[in-house]
């Protein structure tokens, strides 16, 4: 058998060779042709779907500040004024209907840049509203990019009581929760300072009726001491639940969706605690790690809402006790019971879902409202029922409302309800 003989003459190999290299060299180059071309043209869509989106966004502002400014000063123009049960108006005024298209120009070159519709509506419960806000780039007519967001927004809702001191509203079926005030306290409800209990405040739309209120009894002991508010009288201090507010629901009672919304906003400020907490400060007033001001929600162990099922591992009580002249200013809600115990001075709210117990030993007070609901036992709420206390409350629903000024009055987003939907 005969060896092939290698090929020896290779002429003309370059030709092919160079052929197949040019091809690649061109099909590299119109692709990155076409990559350089619609590459901006991703950019420019990417940076339109930025901008629609911070245009939509623009739109819940408008919806937070109309709002919130329309509570404030009612007068202003292109407000949105809510009743005094925050419901909208009818029909919805422009532009908060949807209907109109609110321009947005660049701040600086003043040139446009898009703009946004944006539709307020009544939400599940009364100081909720459901915002819709739709950004479009350049106009409405003819968008390139367009981005919808929804929104729930919310204020605190007020809490509005007729008392200092308000028991019961939430109480087991079939029972009433009783007041026992005893020993040196002092309840003044009205705008006039008594001793050393200082003078009240009220808000207009709000008349409190007593001192101390509670859906069962207020007995007494010792010699405390009852202010009025002008027009009433303390010679009976109000031991009729109908008479005082103390039925369920009124302005003086969180509902569960309120408690969600309160959880919610303590969570995103790092003030909320579960289960049993004690806060403390030593007779020289050190507190060591203060309660902080603000919103501050202590819930059940579980992190389950309170209700006249849940178990005792559930049923716990915040303790509050020392020396407290450098004061604290918020609302403190408790899905449990709460122990104030102490010279203790608190601006703002404070809030149990069980019973309260209270004794004063020093010359400060509770400058605001405490209300205990008794939603789980009919244990009493107590102020100074050994004789040897002197608590004080000096009722002020400014401070109430407000939590002595460490509370905002404002609009905002509810937390966990944004959300983002393509398109229009």
């Amino acid at each position: 058998m005969k060896t092939p003989k290698p090929i020896q003459d290779e002429r003309g190999i370059a030709f092919p060779m160079a052929m197949i290299v040019m091809a690649i060299l061109t099909s590299l180059m119109i692709a990155f042709a076409v990559l350089a071309t619609t590459e901006s043209q991703v950019a420019n869509s990417q940076m339109a779907s930025a901008q629609a989106r911070a245009l939509a966004e623009s739109g819940v502002e408008r919806a937070l500040w109309a709002m919130t400014t329309g509570e404030s000063n009612p007068g202003a123009s292109g407000v949105l004024v809510l009743d005094a049960i925050y419901s909208l108006p009818s029909p919805v005024p422009s532009p908060y209907d949807g209907s109109t298209f609110v321009a947005v120009n660049d701040p600086v070159l003043g040139s446009p840049i898009g703009g946004f519709k944006v539709t307020v509506a009544n939400g599940a419960v009364i100081n909720e509203k459901l915002v819709t806000a739709i950004g479009y780039v350049p106009d409405a007519i003819n968008p390139t990019a367009t981005k919808k967001i929804t929104v729930v927004v919310s204020r605190l809702k007020w809490i509005d009581p007729v008392c200092a001191l308000c028991a019961g509203g939430e109480n087991p079926p079939l029972t009433t929760t009783n007041v026992q005030v005893g020993g040196n306290a002092a309840v003044n409800a009205s705008t006039s300072a008594h001793g050393t209990t200082p003078a009240g405040g009220f808000c207009s739309g709000v008349t409190p009726v007593t001192a101390v209120a509670s859906s069962g009894t207020v007995s007494t002991n010792g010699t405390p001491n009852f202010y009025a508010p002008p027009g009433y009288t303390n010679n009976a201090p109000c031991p009729d639940g109908a008479s005082c507010g103390m039925t369920y629901p009124s302005g003086m009672i969180l509902s569960d969706s309120d408690m969600a919304t309160l959880k919610a906003l303590a969570k995103a400020t790092g003030h909320y605690y579960k289960g049993a907490q004690h806060w403390a400060c030593a007779p020289d007033g050190n507190c060591g790690t203060p309660m902080p001001n603000g919103l501050v929600f202590v819930d059940t162990p579980s992190g389950s809402p309170l209700t006249n099922s849940s178990p005792s591992s559930d049923l716990f009580q915040v303790d509050i006790t020392g020396n407290w002249n450098s004061g604290w200013g918020g609302w403190i809600v408790v899905a449990g019971s709460l122990r104030i115990q102490g010279d203790v001075r608190m601006s703002g709210l404070v809030y149990a879902q069980n019973d309260v117990i209270l004794h004063g030993l020093g010359s400060n007070a509770i400058e605001g409202a405490v209300i205990s609901t008794n939603r789980v036992d009919a244990q009493s709420t107590t102020i100074d029922v050994d004789d040897t206390g002197n608590a004080r409350i000096s009722y002020n629903c400014p401070n109430v409302r407000s939590g002595g000024g460490n509370i905002s009055q404002n609009w905002f987003v509810k937390p966990g309800s944004y959300r983002e939907i393509s398109g229009s």
